[in-house]
């Protein structure tokens, strides 16, 4: 069961969103060190379920295998 809605914006950013339509959060494939990895940035009162942190992850992978 997916709980989160994932979005393309303007910047190539992942925007999350639930079935309420209130956004959680943004991947955003940037430099950590050596590497480009796509970076989770939560929003402030935000508060996210082992699941839907499961779901994020899940996400990440996916887009790692995209390139």
């Amino acid at each position: 069961m997916t709980r989160i809605t994932w979005q393309e914006d303007s910047t190539c950013n992942i925007v999350a969103s639930n079935d309420k339509g209130e956004i959680l959060g943004w991947l955003i494939h940037e430099r950590t060190g050596r590497f480009m990895h796509w970076c989770w940035y939560q929003c402030e009162d935000i508060r996210m379920s082992p699941g839907c942190l499961q779901e994020v992850r899940d996400k990440q992978k996916e887009l790692y295998k995209r390139k």
